[in-house]
């Protein structure tokens, strides 16, 4: 098991690629703390498959937006574990919007869940790592618009940017710590987020044919991926970005059939 006994809290931990992770850190040993904000049922549901297989978790309730609330829930996986070795940064929102049309609310929201959520999350575990001296690890789930901007997505496209800076200056930073900074890069994986556009059908088979392994990306494609980066195994890895996207990047240009 090559996370056992570590605290691994993750946030978003109870939809999509959160879920994922959740599960496949508990299968192999971690104790999981599985955060939610609005959606408890999924966070449930979560705790309790994995406490039906003899694993540990709880859910923590805060809205990452909020420093006081995340100062609360990282209090509370304290209480009840005494440490976090793993923070999986998971939460995010997207709203496919024209950039002409888009409001300045909409993209505060975004800016405010995506980046400053995952600063105030990090920063907080970042000092409880520090204080207990035994170093960490810190994955971010960006997106491969970080790299290459999709149609209609300016806001979530500059908050995964934003992300993958924050994760290259997080590991810089943090690395006298020995905390480990890194971050995966999906790119059309079925969760939530994805799955309206996917039932267009015109919208799915363009996809498909843009993605070289032929076929849309499952949440649990990203937690072997999440799994070694933040296990010993990637004890020399810090500041990498791991694009996860079935090979849609290495398509000219860029996932645009010929």
């Amino acid at each position: 098991m090559r996370l056992k006994g570590k605290v691994a809290l993750v946030t978003g931990g109870g939809r999509g690629i959160g879920r994922a992770i959740v599960e496949a850190f508990a299968m192999e040993g971690a104790i999981v703390a599985i955060n939610f904000n609005q959606h408890k049922e999924g966070a449930l549901a979560a705790m309790e498959s994995i406490r039906s297989r003899n694993g540990k978790a709880i859910i923590v309730q805060a809205d990452v937006s909020s420093e006081e609330s995340v100062q609360g829930m990282v209090d509370q996986v304290v209480g009840a574990y005494e440490s976090i070795d793993i923070l999986v940064n998971n939460a995010g929102v997207n709203s496919p919007t024209p950039f002409l049309k888009l409001t300045a609310s909409e993209f505060k929201r975004i800016m405010e869940i995506n980046v400053t959520g995952l600063f105030y999350v990090s920063q907080a575990v970042a000092k409880l790592m520090i204080a207990r001296g035994k170093g960490g690890s810190i994955l971010n789930v960006s997106s491969l618009v970080a790299q290459r901007p999709f149609s209609n997505m300016a806001h979530y496209n500059a908050s995964k940017g934003a992300v993958s800076m924050l994760t290259q200056s997080m590991a810089l930073e943090l690395s006298p710590y020995k905390i480990r900074v890194n971050e995966i890069c999906p790119a059309s994986v079925e969760t939530d987020m994805l799955r309206v556009a996917l039932q267009d059908p015109k919208n799915r088979n363009h996809r498909l044919e843009t993605i070289p392994l032929g076929r849309i990306g499952q949440p649990e494609d990203l937690a072997g991926a999440a799994i070694f980066l933040c296990s010993d195994e990637a004890s020399w890895v810090t500041g990498a970005s791991l694009v996860t996207d079935g090979g849609l990047s290495v398509i000219p240009p860029f996932g645009r059939p010929s």
